[in-house]
């Protein structure tokens, strides 16, 4: 199949394929395997609905033109924190953090000498680190897209979208434990790959952010099929009808996945195209109000 193929030529169907980003559509390396690609633009060509759901900001997501090109309905950004309609470029919806995060975050920069913190604030997705290390430098969409600024906490303004602290797994532990202790306002605190912690403002999350896009676009929640690595996939696999985790994702996630497909660097999303949606899109009526 043609990956270049533009979705709004074909007939469109009542079925959602919505894809985390890292360790999961890409590979190791943080590149679209052709493999998946392709798969992806078999399901878009035969009439399918397909986005993406990423913890990465807007920016971080939009590295991949190839992959922008073949989404047909607004992806999900910031872990949930972001609904960013692709085709016309503006936020459809959004849910910063609560200003009261940044005294608590002062204390843990003090605390945790060895956790790194980056801020993904304003409208603009503009990112800054008030402390780098190791961890920070290596994440794949920062390390590609830009080196994000130095600034000190009390120097970024508000509003935040979106914090990632970044360290040794016993370290960020401990950092996870003293935020959720000590932030007074909800946020959504996920600890990822045991090394990062995703800070986002109160009920954010990937299947808040699919539940409210399938209602934007009148989609049935039996007819969404999700597939992700990580525990911040484990709200929308848990919503969506057919949920499906790759091979190498976290444990506690397999557990509770409908299904199971190949590891990313096996292209556990064309393996999930070809057995899960292709079928079911076979039998799936015609979408309206799209």
């Amino acid at each position: 199949m043609d990956p270049s193929v533009k979705p709004d030529k074909v007939p469109i169907k009542k079925l959602l394929f919505v894809t985390d980003l890292d360790k999961t559509l890409l590979d190791d390396n943080a590149q679209v395997p052709r493999e998946c690609l392709e798969a992806a633009a078999q399901f878009v060509e035969q009439g399918g609905l397909f986005t993406v759901a990423t913890g990465r900001p807007t920016r971080g997501a939009m590295l991949y033109p190839e992959l922008m090109e073949l989404v047909n309905l607004p992806i999900i950004t910031y872990n949930g924190g972001c609904i960013y309609d692709v085709k016309a470029g503006r936020v459809l919806w959004r849910q910063f953090l609560p200003e009261s995060v940044r005294p608590s975050l002062s204390e843990a920069l003090a605390r945790f000498q060895q956790v790194g913190f980056l801020i993904f604030r304003g409208e603009d997705d503009f990112t800054c680190a008030v402390r780098e290390n190791a961890y920070t430098r290596e994440i794949s969409w920062n390390r590609e897209q830009y080196q994000a600024p130095l600034l000190p906490i009390a120097s970024v303004p508000v509003p935040w979208n979106k914090i990632v602290a970044a360290g040794p797994k016993d370290q960020i532990a401990l950092c996870g434990e003293f935020l959720k202790a000590n932030i007074p306002d909800p946020v959504t605190l996920v600890i990822s790959e045991g090394q990062f912690i995703e800070l986002n403002g109160p009920r954010v999350g990937k299947g808040l952010a699919l539940r409210r896009l399938a209602e934007m676009f009148h989609l049935s929640q039996d007819k969404v099929v999700a597939i992700g690595d990580s525990m911040n996939d484990m709200g929308m696999l848990q919503w969506a009808g057919t949920g499906v985790a790759v091979a190498n994702g976290e444990p506690e996630l397999k557990a509770v996945a409908d299904r199971l497909v190949c590891s990313n660097q096996e292209h556990g999303v064309r393996q999930c195209v070809e057995q899960i949606l292709l079928p079911m899109l076979h039998q799936a009526g015609p979408a309206s109000g799209l």
